[in-house]
């Protein structure tokens, strides 16, 4: 189907009407055969009490006791309902799923409210969004004749196969199929599908990116040529083209996304640290089928060597930077005092040229003491000894950045991904962290840790000039972490023998203090993955709020990273707007003010855009881009570690029937959870492998304890462990414990 019932829903108001002739218009529906499932849509929806008929017009119908939530299933067959706003998960049974399967975005009804040790129990009312248009399945035969059993043990039924598909129970590589979904199953019918590839598993990495792009069905269409750019006069633009400016080359894949490029300027008072993102809004037409196409990818999604991109390719080329040619952009000149301070700010559409690009080779040779032998400089750096000024300079105010951001509570975490070939870019830090409520450590040398710093500051000065402005924004919040579970996490650290020190009151210090501790502790690594355990995650808003992983207390808005996020290119449409057609006085204001200036949050009493330049930025809040955004980058987000593992998986699937020393990273009722250096792949020691003894589970301590021998395995333990299986499919390793032949 063309549309989903979450995109139909926001299309309509509990009070404003809305015609079927315009929803067809606004869900691009030009054929019968998706106007007639319009039409079965609305009747169901109508059937669910989810909208009203009124005079020939439709209305949205408040549904609040419906709770928005995104299903999480188990292999075990146990289900929740993760709310979308938060709060505890909905205990689904399977009698209750109506046909609803892992990782679909539905509407809960609670029938029965949680308790002070039981979740709350739901039933899926309706199912707004399917997470599922193709997977990777088995294709046999049984009771119901050609089926496709789902390779995820998460989707427990299988997908009846048109019997001209049996061709595949011969050809395909060790029995996977790629399957596209036709019809979702109804009543007692079974889901309906049809088999388009095998796929190989065991064809190296291209046949890898196939197995995880079609599990996840990215790397779809590309914008369609109609898609026309808008040319840019650069001669309307303020001129930066004198100013020093640096590009950095953060990541190493030809068609990675374009970052920001960098400026630096001493000032009276400290610095002036300019910011240049590419200039993109400006090049589309605001709600045209570019901006629309590349909405509703939400945004770019990287597995290790490759990228799909969000903008299209004709757009990263007209807009791309390159050393010593002229280009347009959207500048931010932000004035820091020398310990970071952010004092004030200005925004500009501007035109630079860049005067060099550095990779983290450069910057790594120039941080050495030695690096001019005989008085002469190194070749490989001569083409920066121009700029060394500027790169001395730009060091230290990214310095001066980071520290004022760990004092002001940001909470950094030496928790990266490994280095592996195959992870590619991934294993880079990014502009900045829009789920997790923290950031990965970056090492000094790292490009992307410098771009990373000057982004978060940028981003911080934007969400406040649009919140003083009221300007309808995309913003990024964090929640604060509970005291509680900061203690319970200080609580595994001292039973774990650590030196963390808490507070004279007895409790745990901020997490930001907690983390600067645990970097140098004994089983470092573990503590800091429980820490990040219990740091909320980030959400969407188009409300101003806190977001500690930046030190922000105000607000956040990131547009440096325009060509990674629509959040992003969002803000930089916004920001363009203003700037092109902002309202600079009113009649109780009849002086001009200056609306790129920082001064103008204490002047301004007016709606700064026209309502006609304001109305497609309220209307897309409206109807949930921010709910949508946030789905989209869980989706990267599940796709890229769905890559890291499956990375993981496939170097220690190379050493099977080996011994290898590993660190217990979890305990639980069913075994150990160990991970394996280098590469932090994570692998299971199941509970009746351990033949020795009795073991019990002490939840509070993180252990498992022989009842006769009182042999324990406690969390962040060293562990010898045998690699006696990998599924990499199912990105599943088993482990046996090696036991020490001296014990």
């Amino acid at each position: 189907m063309k549309f989903s019932v979450a995109k139909l829903l926001s299309q309509l108001h509990p009070d404003r009407p809305t015609t079927v002739t315009q929803l067809q218009k606004k869900l691009s529906l030009g054929t019968e055969s998706e106007k007639t499932r319009l039409d079965i849509a609305l009747t169901a929806l109508k059937a669910l009490e989810l909208l009203r008929h009124q005079g020939g017009k439709i209305y949205l119908q408040p549904h609040d006791h419906l709770i928005p939530a995104r299903l999480r299933s188990s292999g075990k067959g146990f289900c929740f309902a993760v709310r979308d706003g938060g709060g505890s998960d909905i205990y689904i049974r399977d009698q209750h799923l109506n046909h609803a399967w892992n990782g679909d975005r539905v509407l809960v009804e609670i029938f029965r409210e949680g308790g002070r040790r039981r979740s709350p129990e739901g039933i899926v009312q309706c199912v707004l969004e399917r997470a599922h248009e193709a997977l990777l399945a088995i294709p046999k035969r049984s009771e119901h004749g050609l089926v496709a059993q789902p390779l995820d043990d998460r989707l427990p039924h299988p997908i009846q196969l048109p019997e001209e598909d049996s061709c595949y129970l011969e050809t395909s590589d060790h029995g996977v199929a790629e399957v596209r979904l036709v019809r979702f199953p109804i009543a007692q019918h079974l889901a309906q599908g049809k088999i388009t590839r095998s796929l190989s598993t065991t064809g190296g990495e291209d046949h890898d990116q196939r197995l995880v792009q079609t599990k996840h069905g990215i790397f779809g269409r590309s914008a369609r040529n109609r898609a026309v750019l808008q040319p840019l006069d650069l001669q309307k633009r303020e001129d930066l083209r004198n100013l020093p400016t640096l590009l950095l080359e953060g990541y190493s894949i030809r068609d990675a996304p374009q970052l920001p490029a960098l400026s630096v300027e001493t000032t009276a008072t400290g610095s002036r640290l300019w910011v240049h993102t590419p200039a993109l809004a400006e090049r589309f037409t605001s709600l045209g089928y570019l901006d629309l196409w590349m909405r509703e990818r939400g945004t770019a999604v990287c597995t290790g060597r490759r990228w799909q991109g969000l903008i299209s390719a004709a757009l990263a080329k007209e807009a791309a930077f390159a050393v010593d040619e002229e280009q347009a952009a959207v500048s931010a000149a932000l004035e820091l005092g020398p310990d970071g301070t952010l004092k004030s700010y200005r925004f500009f559409r501007s035109r630079i040229k860049p005067d060099v690009l550095l990779n983290a080779g450069d910057i790594q040779r120039l941080a050495q003491q030695d690096f001019k032998v005989g008085g002469r400089f190194p070749a490989l750096l001569h083409h920066v000894k121009p700029h060394m000024a500027s790169i001395s300079q730009l060091r230290i105010v990214l310095q001066a950045l980071r520290q004022k951001r760990l004092a002001a509570g940001s909470v950094e975490l030496d928790l990266r991904r490994p280095a592996l070939k195959a992870v590619g870019d991934l294993q880079t830090v990014a502009l900045d962290e829009k789920l997790q409520g923290w950031l990965p450590h970056a090492q000094d040398h790292e490009p992307m840790g410098w771009l990373r710093e000057a982004a978060l500051v940028a981003n911080r000065a934007f969400g406040q000039y649009c919140a003083a402005l009221k300007l309808p924004a995309f913003y990024v919040q964090s929640a604060p972490v509970e005291a509680s579970d900061l203690n319970g996490v200080a609580r595994t650290a001292l039973g774990l023998e650590s030196s963390l020190e808490l507070g004279h009151d007895g409790n745990a210090p901020d997490g930001a203090t907690m983390a600067a501790a645990l970097q140098t502790a004994a089983r470092s690594r573990t503590l800091q993955q429980q820490l990040g355990n219990v740091l909320k995650p980030c959400t969407f808003a188009s409300e101003s709020g806190p977001y500690m992983p930046a030190g922000e207390e105000k607000a956040y808005a990131p547009f440096a990273g325009a060509a990674l996020h629509y959040g992003e290119l969002f803000n930089q449409q916004l920001l363009a707007t203003l700037l092109c057609h902002g309202r600079h006085s009113d009649a109780s204001h009849p002086d001009a003010t200056d609306l790129a200036s920082h001064r103008s949050r204490d002047q301004v009493s007016w709606e700064v855009l026209p309502p006609d330049h304001s109305k497609p930025f309220k209307d897309a809040m409206a109807e949930g881009l921010c709910q949508h955004l946030l789905n989209r980058s869980r989706f990267a987000a599940t796709v890229e570690a769905d890559w890291v593992a499956l990375c993981q998986a496939r170097h220690v699937e190379s050493h099977v029937g080996e011994t290898m020393d590993g660190v217990i990273s979890g305990v639980q009722s069913y075994g150990l959870f160990v991970e394996l250096p280098p590469t932090h792949a994570e692998g299971l020691v199941h509970i009746s492998t351990l033949r020795d003894d009795w073991y019990e589970f002490r939840a509070r301590q993180h252990r498992l304890l022989g009842r006769k021998s009182q042999r324990q395995f406690m969390l962040g333990d060293a562990i010898s462990v045998e690699i006696r299986k990998v599924d990499v499919l199912r990105n599943q390793i088993e482990l046996t414990v090696v036991d020490d032949p001296s014990r």
